[in-house]
């Protein structure tokens, strides 16, 4: 990367050796444009970025800049609800990345364990995450693990995942913690505890700026409201969950939060709750339509 002629000239003025070029200015050009659109929140920009990136990390042919950016794009189309794209990708990368004998980051394997248990392949996703067992990534995948035991009601292995996450005072961890309280509370029947817990998730993944783990945080706060017969509240909380989504670019979770919303306002008479959401389908709709490819002509 090229460095502005000043620069330089201090650099040699104070005897400091002038960094040289990357050996592929593009690909260090898309790829420190991907991780700003990713920093700065942009998802649907940094998910095109990082494309273009691990196209030409591809073309390339170099393993480092592949599971890079590969891990960055499937980290964007999970924030986006793309779950099978995202799959796709993070398995296409280990795999290249197996072939050649060359390590796979922790990060890329857990994108595609997440995107499994979002497509329902739990089996799948455990199998992936039981090889995570050191390091930053190890928390994350026993929290994989725990939703995966949530999902089969198996009290036992939720239990093993939750306490094999350390009650460390960061948000992520938090949130984890929190979120597989809220769904071992559910599924026991305790909804006021789940509801308490499934909040306090939606807390911390707010800190955190994880708004798509704060949206499913506020819909799992809406079905333990359910429980409790309070349709009116959760309602507003799929709306809530709606519409964050919406606006992060995930239209399938979106959609089926604000559908949910409308119907629990509706059934519980508040014509405003079920507005609201009829017009959040509405704009959702909209902006489906104009991301949409145009038509061929002829």
């Amino acid at each position: 990367m090229r460095r502005a002629l000043p620069l330089l000239v201090v650099l040699a003025a104070c005897g400091g050796t002038i960094p040289p070029d990357p050996p592929d200015p593009t690909l260090d050009r898309l790829s420190r444009a991907a991780l700003l659109a990713w920093r700065q929140d942009r998802p649907e920009q940094a998910s095109e970025l990082f494309q273009q990136a691990l196209t030409r990390a591809y073309a390339r042919d170099e393993a480092g800049p592949i599971a890079d950016n590969a891990t960055g794009l499937a980290a964007a189309q999970l924030r986006l609800g793309q779950s099978e794209p995202a799959r796709a990708t993070a398995a296409q990368a280990r795999a290249d990345l197996a072939r050649r004998g060359a390590a796979i980051p922790d990060a890329l394997t857990l994108a595609e364990a997440a995107a499994l248990w979002r497509l329902g392949n739990g089996a799948g996703a455990v199998t992936l995450t039981r090889a995570i067992t050191t390091g930053d990534g190890a928390p994350r995948a026993r929290f994989i693990e725990g939703l995966v035991a949530a999902d089969a009601r198996d009290a036992a292995a939720l239990d093993t995942a939750r306490a094999a996450i350390p009650d460390g005072p960061d948000f992520d961890s938090r949130a984890d913690r929190a979120e597989l309280d809220g769904r071992r509370a559910l599924f026991s029947g305790d909804t006021t505890s789940a509801r308490a817990r499934f909040a306090a998730a939606a807390a911390a993944r707010q800190e955190v700026r994880d708004y798509p783990g704060m949206a499913r945080a506020l819909a799992l706060e809406a079905e333990a409201a359910r429980a409790m017969g309070d349709g009116r509240a959760a309602g507003d909380l799929w709306l809530r969950a709606g519409r964050s989504a919406a606006a992060e670019g995930n239209a399938r979770d979106a959609r089926t939060w604000l559908t949910a919303a409308e119907a629990a306002g509706r059934a519980a008479g508040d014509a405003a709750l079920a507005r609201g959401a009829r017009e959040a389908l509405t704009a959702l709709a909209a902006d489906q339509a104009l991301r949409a490819p145009a038509p061929l002509t002829r």
